[in-house]
Formats: C-alpha cells, structure tokens, sequence
C-alpha cells in the first residue's frame, strides 16, 4: 500500500507538468512527447513544493488532500483545455518517424541504449527503496526540515543556533542551515504525506524520476535542435551513467540534482529559443531559471548567467560589450560599498573575498580529471570546446549565448574553489564535484551540440566535394 500511495504522488507531479506544457507545445513538432514529459515532469517535481509553501501561507496545513485536492484540480483543468484545443484545431499533423527512417544498425543500437538507460534506473530505484537516508548533507541539512514540517503539518520556522538558544526553544527548531530553501524538503514532505507515515526510503523516489524527466529533456531537445536520435540517445545515456550522479539518486536527499536539472532545463530551453523565438521555449527559460533560486542559493547565480547570454543575443556586439562592461563595474562598485557581512547567494562577500588557494586547484583537477565521477567527461570537455572554438561561428555567433552563460557558471565554479576560502571543499573533495552536478548536465548539452555541428559541416562538404568531382 505505501507504494502504491507513493506511486501516486510520483505519476501527479508528472501529471500536472506534462499536461499544462502540452498546452503550449505546438504538435507535428520533433520528439514532442520527450520535449512535454520529461520538461513537464522535472516542472511538476519542482511545483508541488511551491504549491504546499502557498498552502502553508495562506494558513492551511500540510496536509496531503489539501495538495492533492489542488493538483487534481489542476490536472483536470489542463485535461479539460487539452480538450478543447483539440475540437477546435483544424490543422492535421503528421507524426515525424525520423525512427522508422533510421538505418537498422542505429535503430538496434538506439534500442540498447534505451534499455541500458531503463535498467540504470530500474536498479537506482531499487537502491532507494532498500537503503534509509543516509547522506551527511541529507540528513543534517535538507531532512532535519522535512521531518519537522511532516510531524506539524506546517512549515514551522528554522533558525540559527543562537536565536534558537535565545528563544529556548519555542515554537523554533534549528540545524546546521536553517536558511536553507524550502522545495527539496516540501518535495520529502509530498511523499511522506502520501505515504502516511514518516519512510525514508520511499521519500527519496523523486531523485531517481529527476534523473529520468532530466534524460527525456535532454534527448527531447537535442532532438529539437536537429540532432539525430542515436547520438541524441548517447547523450542521454553518457548523462545518465555519471557516476557521481547515479551516487546523488542512490544516496537521494541532496538538491544538487534538482539545481543541476533547473539550470540545464533553463539553459536548453533558451538555445532552442534564441534558434526558433517559438514562445513555450522562452517560457521554459523563465520557469526554470525561477525554480532555480527555489531549490539551493546558488541558483541565483546559475540564473544570472543568463541575463548576459539574452543581452549579447538581442544587440549587436558592441552594444552587449557595453552593457555587460557597465554592469560589471556598478557591481564592482557596490560590492566594494556594502557590509562584508552581507550574503549573496548564501555566501558573505568576505567568504567570497579573493585569495588563491592552491591545494583547491590541485583537488579541482583530480575531481575532474582523475577521479572517476565524470567518466571521461572532463576528456570530452577538453576535446569539445577547443572544436567549438576552432569551427568558424560555432561558439562565437550560433552557440553565443549559451556559451557565454556556461562560461560564467564555470569561471564562478572555479573562482569559488580556486580563489576564496572555499578552496576546502576542493582541496579534501567535500563540495567541488557536488557542485559540479549543477552545470555538467548544461555543460554535456553544449558538448553534443558542438560534435553535431562538426558531423553536419563534415556532411556538407563531403556532399560538396561529391558535386564537385561528379562535375
């Protein structure tokens, strides 16, 4: 039976995603189902928590019927529209069967990867159902909430140690980040109100769906972006079989994940708009560059970088060079005007002070280039960007943007742990690849995008040269 509740309130988020987005995703459109179920349920995972926190707000308590009752509704809304879209539409689609096209070699192998990926989950889910929480992050910054907030059935406040202290205790709990966001804990909540009971097994479920949604998206919109299914399929897998991500489902309870598929949703979503200007996609970026800020403090930085990204794609050169120059130096400026103890993305500017630490630099290389958390992603890095480089226009005017937004995620990446004091979690592996989770997935996007850019200039010229000598 807790399963089967738990069953229920995984198929729910997906439910309401999937269906609202289909809403605006034209049909007769490349690998549409990918493109609306795996956005649309990393969109309902992210949207259940902002649903209870509204819920809590409004003075109702967290109970399961309550955000059942309004997510049902929701669903039945979406149904309902789906409906009447579909009367009224007058325009006959025919379904693409870039599959059916395929030669037989690639359709065996396409299939291969899919089971491969299939069974990869199936045996990440199995390790979430037979292992407690039990992550250190999990379980002393992320859960200590949820199980509060589940016990109450409200969102009682969190707060520092000495306010804790101070006020004896009363009606505040305190851990070791009580500023922490509140969606992944909510989102632990979800499942144990479903469930009825506090399990710490099957409260973790969502991880491993995070991961599937996240894959679907990926294929989905490399599909949309002219890429054909085998290596799209490769690209899905190549995410799906990370090691250290595959660790984040199995020892479920961290939010890195949900960040890293926010800002990955973000930013593909924003590629396909800048080609396309088709307006779901830009809704997408919006949504989830806000659900980002939602799910870990970092987020505000990971959606930041996308504000340069729209600027150089909307004005000319010299125009974004002046704007993004202008800002630059007003942020420089208030940064030198404003307290050292004032947080920014849940850092103090003194904690973000520049200060070169070498032994963050030596554990930064290892995390990516010796370890075996990547695979050999950090080789495929090393191999991509230098082509993205050298193909004439690739990086520089098709790609702008979404370069430049994961130019700045990365440069923020390796300025925390090389230059400021945070070059700790480098230097003994503590944070460095956990943070890395939040732009890989973005990162791999780009990477596929580059190589598919090199095998279509490859195709031209060949067919080129073969026009030129039959001539």
């Amino acid at each position: 039976m807790d399963f089967l509740t738990a069953t229920i309130a995984l198929l729910l988020p997906v439910l309401l995603g999937g269906l609202w987005l289909s809403l605006f995703v034209p049909r007769g459109i490349v690998a549409r189902r990918a493109l609306v179920w795996g956005n649309g349920a990393l969109i309902g995972l992210m949207l259940i928590p902002q649903i209870m926190r509204a819920q809590d707000a409004v003075g109702l308590p967290l109970n399961f019927s309550f955000t059942y009752s309004i997510v049902c509704t929701l669903v039945v809304l979406a149904l309902i529209a789906r409906v009447v879209i579909t009367r009224n539409s007058q325009v006959e689609y025919t379904k693409p069967r870039a599959f059916a096209a395929m030669p037989t070699l690639h359709r065996v192998l396409f299939v291969i990867f899919l089971l491969i990926i299939l069974l990869r989950v199936a045996t990440l889910s199995l390790e979430i159902l037979w292992r407690p929480l039990f992550p250190w992050d999990a379980t002393m910054h992320w859960a200590t909430k949820a199980r509060v907030w589940f016990e109450f059935q409200e969102m009682v406040p969190f707060v520092d140690n000495f306010t804790w202290l101070n006020s004896s205790g009363e009606g505040v709990f305190t851990d070791r980040h009580p500023g922490y966001p509140a969606a992944i804990p909510l989102l632990q909540v979800w499942m144990n109100l479903a469930i009825g009971h506090w399990n710490e097994s099957l409260m973790n479920l969502p991880w491993v769906l995070c991961l599937l949604a996240l894959g679907t998206a990926l294929y989905g919109q490399l599909r949309f972006a002219g890429v054909n299914p085998l290596l799209a399929i490769v690209a899905a897998y190549l995410l799906q079989s990370m090691p250290l991500i595959n660790t984040h489902v199995a020892l479920a309870g961290y939010a890195d994940l949900f960040l890293g598929a926010a800002y990955c949703g973000a930013l593909m979503a924003f590629q396909s708009w800048v080609t396309t200007r088709q307006r779901w996609q830009g809704l997408l970026v919006i949504l989830f560059a806000v659900l980002c800020s939602s799910i870990k403090s970092e987020g505000v930085v990971w959606a930041l970088t996308l504000i340069p990204a729209l600027v150089v794609t909307l004005m000319t050169a010299r125009q974004a060079a002046k704007l993004i120059a202008l800002f630059t130096l007003i942020m420089v400026v208030l940064l030198t005007l404003v307290s050292k103890n004032t947080v920014i993305a849940g850092y103090t500017i003194e904690g973000l002070a520049p200060s070169l630490h070498t032994a963050g630099l030596v554990g930064t290389v290892k995390v990516i280039w010796l370890h075996d958390n990547w695979h050999l992603f950090g080789y495929l890095l090393l191999a991509m960007i230098p082509l993205g480089l050298v193909l004439p226009g690739t990086m520089t005017k098709k790609f702008l943007g979404l370069s430049l937004a994961l130019g700045i995620a990365a440069g923020s990446y390796i300025y925390l742990f090389l230059f400021t004091g945070f070059g700790w979690g480098a230097s003994n592996f503590a944070a460095v690849g956990r943070l890395g989770i939040q732009i890989v997935p973005g990162l791999l996007f780009l990477c596929v995008l580059i190589f598919n850019e090199y095998l279509d200039r490859r195709e031209l010229q060949s067919s080129a040269d073969a026009t030129e000598s039959s001539v």
